[in-house]
């Protein structure tokens, strides 16, 4: 006994996953609180358009990486003020300070 089976309901493919979104993220996890999140920024700003416009997954990973993406961003520029407000001089004789203390 054979049944036939009817053409049934239409399946939905799953939605192709972003490349770029995925290298957003991945680089905005090794780039953090380094000038690596810019890339991370960049990268995530067009692979959300790309997604918008190609109907692909994958949105969340660049909205993680654009939002780490800032917040690497902004620790470089909090250090960089940092820097500039304690002054080199100072950072310079703290980290001879730390060689002279723990490589003896």
């Amino acid at each position: 006994m054979t049944q036939e089976y009817g053409p049934g309901a239409p399946v939905d493919m799953p939605r192709e996953m972003n490349g770029l979104a995925i290298g957003a993220f991945v680089l905005s996890i090794v780039g953090l609180c380094s000038p690596l999140g810019i890339l991370a920024l960049i990268l995530g700003y067009v692979a959300k358009s790309q997604i918008k416009s190609r109907n692909n997954s994958g949105s969340g990973l660049a909205t993680t990486a654009i939002i780490l993406g800032w917040i690497s961003i902004l620790a470089v520029v909090a250090f960089i003020v940092a820097l500039a407000v304690g002054g080199w001089d100072t950072w310079t004789d703290r980290m001879d300070e730390y060689k002279n203390d723990y490589n003896n």
